[in-house]
């Protein structure tokens, strides 16, 4: 563990001094808040379309798309820069290096998707319906399976001719109704104060981050291997 550890701290470190990757996510994240903002007042304020359903479909646009963005930068990067044979030389178990990468990658998302709720909030001066904290925990859990998969599929992309078209063409079926849809439906049912009635969401999302970091940790090496 204090490997990965290392790996995500090199990983922040790096960023940190760049900010390609959280600059391009971050971006993207206000554009498409400001898409919705300004494509969407006329029916918010007619009422023809609910805050609560258009606020939960938005943002799951801006983290998913975000995640897919940041995920695949990040091991591009190493890629070109010819520094990732330098990672697999290390004297470190390949398990280690996932868990590494997916904590970074973890890290810059979910402050991309807490800058994105923050964003709504702002444009559309919507509180939630005073569940913002539930709103951050959904994000998370969502964020944390997005990451775990994820950063599997952009290692299983990167060795290939067209890993740009590849890592959304592998990752977007695996997340569209396993992560997204019912992430969006208890999003939506915080916002309206029935996050009781989402257990079911809830607790698929979690199983299926499960299976992605057991699938992850004990694959990872044959997948860089390929």
């Amino acid at each position: 563990m204090r490997a990965a550890l290392i790996i995500a701290a090199k990983d922040l470190k790096v960023e940190l001094r760049s900010k390609e990757m959280l600059s391009a996510m971050f971006l993207f994240s206000l554009l498409i808040v400001l898409a919705f903002r300004f494509g969407f007042s006329n029916a918010v304020n007619s009422g023809a379309v609910g805050l609560p359903e258009l606020a939960s479909s938005a943002l799951w646009i801006c983290f998913s798309f975000a995640a897919i963005l940041g995920m695949y930068t990040s091991f591009a990067k190493e890629k070109d820069r010819e520094t990732l044979d330098g990672l697999l030389l290390a004297p470190v178990d390949r398990s280690d290096l996932y868990l590494g990468k997916a904590l970074s990658n973890l890290i810059v998302v979910f402050f991309v998707d807490l800058l994105s709720i923050a964003f709504f909030a702002l444009f559309f001066s919507f509180d939630y319906g005073g569940q913002a904290l539930a709103v951050v925990a959904l994000a998370l859990l969502g964020s944390v399976t997005l990451v775990l998969v994820g950063t599997l599929v952009a290692a299983i992309s990167v060795n290939t001719r067209a890993r740009e078209a590849l890592l959304p063409i592998l990752l977007i079926p695996l997340i569209a109704f396993s992560v997204i849809v019912p992430s969006v439906t208890a999003t939506k049912n915080a916002m309206v104060g029935g996050i009781g009635d989402s257990v079911q969401q809830i607790e698929s999302v979690a199983a299926f981050a499960a299976i992605f970091a057991v699938l992850g940790y004990l694959t990872f090496d044959f997948v860089l291997e390929g």
